[in-house]
């Protein structure tokens, strides 16, 4: 990487949860030695079962989704960490997709760079554990909006989950056909608990855009 390169990737590793306390400086030798910056088109596979080394990755521009078969599992967007779960396990193949919704550009850690940095800075590995354990709650609540009673409950629970902060409003943006393949319903029964929770008062909707009251 050049050093204008190496200087972006650092910053955007330091601001992820994994490496915000790591030593600029060790962190800034270690990307330089097993790190590389990747491009990818619109629609362009990043990861597959049939292409995958163990790695940890940082969005550093675009969006991307992970799928796993049909399955919405989450969206990834620039700051985001891919691939941390599937560092240290006996897995050898990769059990999700991901997918380009854009032009991305994305910082490739190699896992012998993750050992370098476990070895040497104990932050790392704190931090490390920490973010593997915020993603079984994050899991846990996957399954549990998977398991709700009505097709209501699954959409409020989703919202609720997926919705981002905008000025005191809750606001989120989902495609319904990628909504209604995460909670398992048709697009007309989702249209439908949509209505009936707009006249209900729980929810407002604005073009592609839903606003939870």
């Amino acid at each position: 990487m050049s050093k204008k390169k190496s200087f972006n990737v650092v910053e955007s590793f330091k601001k992820s949860d994994i490496f915000a306390d790591c030593g600029k400086e060790l962190l800034t030798e270690t990307l330089e030695n097993y790190a590389e910056v990747k491009t990818f088109e619109k629609g362009e596979t990043v990861f597959s079962k049939d292409n995958f080394n163990p790695c940890i990755c940082v969005i550093l521009d675009g969006m991307a989704i992970v799928k796993k078969g049909d399955t919405v599992i989450s969206r990834l967007e620039k700051g985001s960490v891919y691939g941390a779960a599937f560092l240290y396990n006996d897995i050898s193949v990769f059990l999700n997709t991901v997918t380009a919704l854009s032009p991305l550009t994305v910082a490739v850690l190699s896992k012998e760079g993750m050992d370098e940095l476990i070895k040497k800075d104990r932050s790392v590995s704190f931090n490390y554990i920490k973010y593997l354990s915020h993603r079984v709650t994050f899991l846990n609540d996957k399954i549990k909006g998977y398991t709700a009673q009505s097709v209501e409950e699954k959409v409020m629970y989703y919202l609720q989950n997926n919705a981002n902060e905008l000025d005191g409003q809750c606001e989120i943006q989902v495609p319904m056909k990628e909504l209604s393949q995460v909670l398992g319903v048709s697009r007309a029964s989702l249209y439908r608990v949509l209505d009936v929770l707009e006249e209900n008062g729980k929810i407002r909707r604005e073009n592609k855009k839903i606003y939870i009251l």
